[in-house]
């Protein structure tokens, strides 16, 4: 018999994302541990691969009195000695190595209760929060036991009933699902529900090897969508998939060379493919087993006594959705996981009556050049007595389908209700493009609160033009601006809608699912017909891809860029300010291909270099229904910190002088008619104490003057009321609302009555 022992100590080393951090939170230290892939190893002895679980794991921390250390599994003890006090943890569940955890603060406490097992037990819920934080976050915390038990419901029992689950806020990285304790530095429902499922998917059964990262990340993302239809009413899965998940980037789902990696831009788990393209293989599994078998699968994958406190891989789970839909799963796994990109889709029809019914003929094109996938579509066919959808089974570069229906075929749709990941460019039926400009939100209204709202008050998009309006989103809390019009929908934007207007005018964002709204209308077959398109973008590449760019006679560069100005590049345009960072931004090398394409606004980066940021494409023989049409701009950036003014002058000018729009509209007309202004420039200007601002009316109305910095914040409501026709006069003492004293710069006045919006520029000395 023979005993040794082996000493490991010192300072845990960094590793990719930190591993072990040392930090500082309101004044106070705090210690982290954030192991994936392979930090473990840093801080303690392992052999750090995620197949290779320990049955156990005993923690004891000592630290200052006044911490609290959080961690993985049970509390044994805590045992005080003089100022320091001993943490022990215990985890009795088999455990991945970056999976072991710490967060070490003298945290707030709370604690909730999970009831389950029909009231008769319960599991406790830890949050360990920085001060505030649980009140603040309060309405999103309080999901967390209701997320425990419908999970349970579609998945089977949380994994670890027998200790807890908790949340541990750290001061480093966005969430990591650490065993029976994740931790958090972002508070949001949607990341709640993402590491709370990872105890099923990645805790419960972790992927064999980094190769398979898309077993957790794809199965935790496809999780929030889950949740979303549950507790959103109406909201689908495949509203959510639509709005947060989609992905149109290079790159397989299963991680070729894991090892590689040095940074998060090209590390494995990096959102597009593992995450959201990992989400869409779910999601589409979902639609071709049909809802029962899919909880079927994945409650059997859950229960398998193989897997469960181990690990899986791609093939494990492949047999198992096998066995339980007794379908042949081959194509659909080796094209999703190991294939790049996704179908891009393209059709027409055609129907002749004979006589009792219709026969429809569908032509279904694969756009894509690396492969072609097998899948089967939903085709919805409308006609004058409903709706019929069909299911076909697309494989080929080129496919027909012969289909009958009971009357008239009056529209079709591939793929309605987006159970695919795809781009879908639809026919553009008989299109009349005679109903003036479509103005399409895609600038998500949750995210850019204010500068959103601030745009559209002030018609940066469209000025004086009347326009319809169509939103990639949901309405905003408090309701839409006064100046827009009621949105005609939401989501991508049909094609018998499109083809009703001349000129359609895309402010866009690549947030919270425009970009796959943009890629699901057929903006293309619009401009080869005959419609003029504005783009106002930032990640104007990931737009423009898929020969849009190729249209648009540019060679976008790889990268996304701040930019540090705006100049104009043509005579009829002004250069542009900003209200804020313009970051994100798609360039393009100032040499335009083509005679076709006019260069209208340009940059110059922090090398010097001169960088396209707008552009103008006009086709010499126009559209093919329409001479005049088919014209292209797209303008790079933000479109909400543009500085209005500058930004709406630029677009009336390219709907007036370049796509021959009309004016505005005919109630506009007739109140101008009856009602004009006039701001006058203050005085004096700039100035330091106060400054005099006048304007005039031709008739009694109500009038609204604010006062704004060059973030597009309010600063300050001079006059907001009635006032009677002829000049009138408004100070403005340099403060703000509350009354303290500004500080020097550049500042807008905005006068407001109804539809009637008026600027100026004024600058205050200190």
């Amino acid at each position: 018999t023979f005993r040794f022992k082996i000493t490991y100590e010192g300072n845990p080393q960094q590793s990719l994302f930190g591993a072990f951090g040392f930090d500082e939170v309101g004044g106070q230290p705090m210690i982290w541990t954030l192991s994936e892939p392979w930090g473990a190893r840093t801080w303690w002895p392992c052999k750090d691969i995620p197949s290779d679980k320990a049955d156990s794991v005993d923690i004891r921390v000592t630290v200052p009195n006044d911490f609290i250390v959080a961690s993985n599994g049970s509390l044994i003890s805590t045992i005080a000695s003089g100022d320091l006090t001993t943490y022990w943890w215990h985890e009795k569940y088999p455990i991945a190595t970056y999976l072991v955890s710490l967060a070490i603060y003298p945290y707030d406490v709370h604690i909730d209760r999970y009831v389950y097992g029909g009231g008769s037990e319960s599991m406790d819920i830890h949050f360990y929060t920085f001060p505030g934080n649980y009140e603040k976050y309060f309405t999103q915390i309080s999901l967390v036991k209701e997320m425990i038990a419908y999970f349970s419901e579609i998945f089977g029992p949380y994994p670890f009933l027998e200790e807890k689950y908790g949340h541990a806020d750290i001061a480093r990285y966005g969430a990591m699902e650490h065993q029976t304790c994740s931790s958090f530095h972002i508070w949001s429902e949607w990341v709640f529900a993402h590491e709370l499922a990872h105890q099923w998917w990645g805790d419960l059964i972790s992927p064999d090897s980094w190769h398979e990262t898309w077993l957790n990340e794809g199965f935790a993302t496809y999780s929030e969508a889950l949740w979303y239809e549950y507790n959103h009413g109406t909201g689908s899965a495949s509203e959510y998939q639509m709005t947060k998940n989609m992905y149109y980037g290079r790159g397989t789902v299963y991680v070729e060379e894991p090892e590689d990696f040095t940074d998060i831009i090209d590390n494995p788990f990096y959102p597009g493919t593992v995450y959201m393209k990992g989400s869409w293989i779910l999601h589409m599994l979902r639609h071709i087993v049909g809802d029962s078998t899919f909880f079927h699968i994945l409650q059997t994958y859950y229960a398998s006594e193989e897997l469960r406190y181990g690990s899986a891989t791609s093939e494990d789970f492949k047999e198992i959705c096998e066995q339980v839909s007794g379908m042949n799963l081959d194509r659909f796994f080796y094209q999703w996981l190991y294939e790049e990109y996704f179908p891009r889709y393209s059709f027409s029809w055609s129907a002749v009556s004979n006589v009792e019914d219709y026969d429809l003929h569908l032509e279904i094109r694969q756009e894509q050049n690396n492969a072609f996938f097998w899948m089967p579509l939903d085709i919805t066919v409308t006609t004058a007595e409903g709706e019929t959808t069909f299911v076909v089974l697309d494989s080929l570069e080129f496919q027909t389908f012969d289909l009958t229906v009971p009357s008239e075929p009056l529209d079709v749709e591939l793929d309605r209700d987006n159970w695919v990941m795809k781009i879908v460019q639809e026919p553009l039926t008989n299109p009349t493009f005679d109903e003036g400009i479509l103005l399409v939100n895609g600038i998500s209204w949750d995210d850019y609160r204010f500068e959103v709202r601030q745009a559209y008050e002030n018609r940066a998009f469209w000025g004086d033009f009347s326009v319809d309006f169509w939103d990639c989103f949901n309405p905003p809390s408090g309701g839409y601006p006064e100046t827009l019009p009621d949105p005609l929908g939401t989501g991508r934007v049909p094609d018998n809608v499109l083809g009703k207007y001349s000129t359609v005018i895309w402010a866009g964002n690549d947030l919270r699912g425009d970009l796959g709204y943009w890629q699901q209308t057929s903006i293309q077959s619009y401009l080869d017909a005959g419609g003029n398109v504005i783009l106002i973008t930032r990640k104007g590449k990931a737009f423009l891809n898929y020969g849009k760019d190729g249209y648009l006679g540019v060679r976008l560069d790889t990268l996304y860029y701040p930019i540090l100005n705006c100049r104009s590049s043509h005579e009829k345009l002004t250069d542009m300010e900003f209200l804020a960072e313009q970051t994100e931004i798609t360039l393009f090398d100032t040499t335009l291909a083509g005679e076709e394409s006019t260069l209208l606004f340009e940059s110059v980066d922090y090398s010097g270099k001169t960088w396209g940021l707008g552009v103008w494409k006009k086709p010499l023989d126009g559209g093919s229904l329409r001479a005049e049409g088919g014209q292209f701009v797209f303008i790079s950036g933000r479109p909400y910190r543009y500085q209005w003014d500058q930004l709406r002058s630029n677009i009336e000018v390219i709907l007036t002088d370049f796509f021959s729009e009309g004016g505005t509209s005919h109630s506009e007309t007739a109140v101008r008619s009856d009602l004009s202004f006039r701001l006058d420039q203050n005085y004096p200007n700039p100035f330091n104490s106060a400054t005099s601002i006048g304007f005039e009316c031709s008739r009694h109305t109500r009038v609204m003057i604010r006062i704004f910095n060059l973030l597009g914040q309010e600063i300050e409501t001079l006059l907001d009321t009635e006032v009677s026709a002829g000049r009138h006069t408004v100070i403005w003492d340099g403060k703000d609302m509350m009354g303290h004293d500004v500080p020097g710069g550049v500042y807008f006045i905005m006068l407001r009555s109804g539809p009637f919006v008026s600027r100026r520029k004024l600058i205050l000395i200190r």
